[in-house]
């Protein structure tokens, strides 16, 4: 009897259990689901990467240099030896003491005076020797006691000045000389001439001088002044005696 009444309830426990299981298998599922997609393991699609660029810089590079210092100044004018041709003019006369009563005092001529320079820089510049050669016209003019007409004397001499010369300023220079000079007496003559004497009779024929004078420069010009004071009797004749030129001079020197 306890059988037959377990037989005919197994199949409503089995179908119970069943039931149960189905619901179970449901509930697994749907806790499963989210679990599945939380560990999806799919790779994701691959896109290739963007080329990564470096930026080039374009902005150009500026190199900053310091200036060197100049390593030499630019050579002055002076700095070099020079050759120059002056050409100029100078005013003369001559002193003497004469024992003749009728002999008046000289007075002073114009005559040209052509010369070849060499300024040649001891140092840097600053002081130069300067040797020149020239040729130049002294004399001097003489009043008549007994007519309204002058004599003029002409001497024509070679001379050889040793100048020591010192230079100031930058592109205008300005300079300042002196030293002895020789000369030596080449000819002359009377004019109106005097019944063909000649002056040089009467005159030695070498001069001592000494020069001194200043001038400026601007490129390879020079204007220069000066005075030349002779140091040296030049009389040969008993009538007068310490006779001795001077003249002022002043010259255009075209340097090179």
């Amino acid at each position: 009897m306890k059988y037959s009444t377990f037989s005919t309830k197994l199949p409503g426990l089995v179908i119970i259990l069943m039931l149960s299981l189905f619901e179970l298998q449901a509930r697994d599922a749907s806790i499963a689901a989210p679990v599945v997609a939380s560990m999806d393991t799919t790779p994701p699609p691959t896109t290739p990467p963007a080329p990564t660029t470096t930026a080039v810089d374009t902005t150009p590079t500026t190199t900053t240099t310091t200036a060197e210092p100049e390593k030499e100044k630019k050579e002055g004018f002076n700095s070099k030896t020079r050759f120059g041709l002056r050409l100029g003019g100078v005013v003369s006369k001559q002193d003497y003491e004469s024992t003749n009563p009728l002999i008046v005092e000289p007075e002073s001529k114009i005559g040209y005076d052509l010369a070849i320079i060499a300024s040649i820089p001891i140092g840097g510049g600053l002081f130069m020797l300067q040797p020149e050669l020239h040729w130049l016209q002294k004399g001097y003019k003489t009043p008549s006691p007994v007519s309204n007409k002058d004599t003029t004397t002409i001497l024509e001499y070679f001379e050889i000045p040793l100048l020591a010369r010192i230079n100031f300023g930058g592109s205008i220079r300005i300079y300042v000389f002196a030293g002895p000079s020789i000369g030596w007496l080449i000819g002359g003559k009377y004019n109106p001439e005097k019944n063909g004497l000649d002056p040089t009779d009467y005159l030695e024929e070498t001069e001592v001088s000494g020069y001194v004078g200043l001038g400026v420069g601007l490129s390879n010009l020079e204007v220069d002044v000066r005075y030349m004071a002779g140091l040296s009797d030049i009389s040969s004749s008993a009538e007068f005696k310490d006779a001795k030129n001077s003249s002022f001079g002043a010259g255009l020197t075209l340097k090179f």
